[in-house]
């Protein structure tokens, strides 16, 4: 059975490439999540910095103790249209440096919900004399993750091709015809390299030469919900507690458009190359979260939250195409059964590869956070949280194939980082002005590559009956991709990436 082929994120070098499937990358992209992507514009604004905060929605993902502070029910809709731009270099690591071919450009525009939700409080009431006070159950959907990215990059590569990749490939070893990988086996399929046999066994030779153009255009989609159901109580004004699950809700899809072209100094009669190549996942899973907030003064506030890794389980369905175009009149003559079989090349099929269907189990890492604020008066607020993840104790399974050599490069390749955000409030009668910073290092070791940094701000208007907030978080931070590995003169594309997150917070009283 020939090995699986798909084009994945390979997190460990932030690259993105076309190699036989492994699946120690969904542990990263599947259990990168960040609660403030779902928050509220409130929470948005102010770095997503709210573990010691309660009175707002959001606490039922980041700390569901504070939905104790609630004394009255609130419905909350939270629209969000992300800006999201790429700038990619395209060149090849040589000599130490990069040798670059030009850069792209890529923007999109998506428009989604952060949240939505209620909040139903069950307090008795603000006078009362009892020491506990009640508490508010919060049935909300909130966002984890988005997907979405496009990029685009090009240029003349005048030191390799794909070709030597697959070449080389296919040389590790004798190899039959089964035992080629599915790219290999494609371009054997579009007559690119060729079969042949001798006393040590198989090998292989090819025709095709030259140094080409490479192009590649890269589109990611998808997102990453939870549906949440979260309770949070009051003792005393004093001491907040609360606990809640939520259902992981996740789909995921990736195409490649590969393609080369303008050979030079190689085989004329071969004009282009193009591989598509295309992966979707879809998943559903379940976590539980606890959290506890005290107020040991009355203008401080510690919070700590603690969120089990999510069990989801995942459906992956993947393909490749390879087409490889020829000038009309290229023939090529092989014996079958003994008699010779002439091909015209350009008049065969593209190869297509089954739909390759998998089935398996993601354990994501745990969560805890560590939070505390700091009220000035009625004038506002500071906060800050540190959150801690360690991903190298992420862990796949499945009954489909071996996950041992996966869960092994997990544990080899992350590690557990610290999470930091903050930010704060400023009031003046109804209105409130917000800042925040977020920063989450890259959770590969030796690593900064993937290092995302937030800055953000926004308003708001409350009354007794309703409030809208506004909310702007710019993220930046950096992706690799490559077409595929070579020994020397790698080709790579290292994209910096700016997403834009515009949000508006309704939110209803009653």
């Amino acid at each position: 059975m020939k090995k699986k082929l798909t084009i994945l994120l390979l997190s460990f070098f932030g690259y993105s490439v076309i190699s036989n499937a492994q699946y120690y990358e969904d542990a990263y992209r599947f259990s990168n999540i960040n609660y403030s992507l779902g928050s509220t514009a409130r929470m948005q604004s102010i770095g997503g910095a709210q573990i010691a905060l309660g009175g707002d929605i959001s606490s039922a993902v980041s700390n569901p103790a504070g939905l104790g502070f609630f004394n009255k029910s609130v419905f909350v809709f939270t629209p969000s249209l992300d800006f999201i731009n790429a700038d990619t270099e395209y060149g090849i690591l040589s000599g130490g440096g990069l040798q670059s071919f030009g850069s792209e450009e890529n923007f999109k525009n998506n428009f989604n919900f952060a949240n939505i939700g209620a909040v139903i409080n069950f307090g008795k009431g603000r006078f009362t004399d009892d020491k506990f006070k009640g508490g508010s159950l919060a049935i909300s959907i909130s966002r984890n993750n988005s997907y979405h990215l496009n990029r685009t990059y090009q240029g003349r590569n005048d030191s390799n091709s794909i070709l030597d990749n697959i070449f080389t490939g296919a040389n590790d070893g004798s190899k039959s015809l089964d035992d080629l990988s599915e790219l290999e086996f494609a371009a054997y399929d579009q007559f690119l390299i060729n079969q042949e046999e001798d006393a040590q066994g198989y090998f292989y030779t090819s025709n095709v030469g030259g140094f080409p153009d490479q192009s590649e255009t890269i589109k990611q989609r998808g997102s990453h919900y939870q549906v949440n159901m979260a309770w949070g109580g009051n003792y005393d004004d004093i001491f907040y507690f609360g606990g809640g699950m939520g259902v992981q809700l996740l789909n995921y899809k990736q195409e490649r458009a590969y393609e080369e072209f303008n050979f030079i100094d190689g085989q004329d009669s071969l004009t282009a190359i193009y591989i598509d190549d295309e992966i979707e996942a879809r998943g559903r899973g379940v976590n539980f979260n606890f959290g506890a907030i005290f107020r040991p003064v009355q203008f401080l506030t510690i919070g700590a939250s603690y969120t089990s890794p999510s069990f989801i389980s995942i459906d992956e369905e993947s393909f490749v195409d390879l087409d490889a175009e020829w000038e009309a009149g290229t023939t090529v003559t092989e014996e079958v059964d003994g008699e010779p079989v002439t091909y015209d090349l350009a008049t065969i099929d593209p190869y297509q590869s089954a739909l390759f269907v998998n089935k398996y189990r993601l354990r994501s890492p745990s969560r805890i956070g560590l939070g505390a604020a700091l009220f000035v008066g009625k004038n506002g607020f500071l906060s800050g949280d540190l959150e801690f993840v360690d991903y190298g104790r992420a862990n796949l399974n499945s009954d489909d194939f071996s996950t041992s050599i996966d869960n092994d490069a997990i544990e080899n390749t992350y590690e557990s980082v610290m999470n930091v955000r903050v930010g704060g409030e400023y009031r003046f009668d109804n209105f409130r002005l917000r800042a925040g910073y977020a920063f989450f290092p890259d959770p590969v070791k030796n690593s900064n590559l993937q290092d995302r940094t937030n800055v953000t701000f926004g308003f708001g208007y409350r009354t007794f009956d309703y409030f809208l907030d506004f909310a702007v978080v710019s993220s930046a931070y950096q992706v690799q991709a490559v077409p595929y590995f070579i020994a020397t003169d790698q080709p790579v594309a290292t994209s910096d990436v700016r997403n834009t997150t515009v949000s508006v917070t309704f939110g209803l009283n009653f």
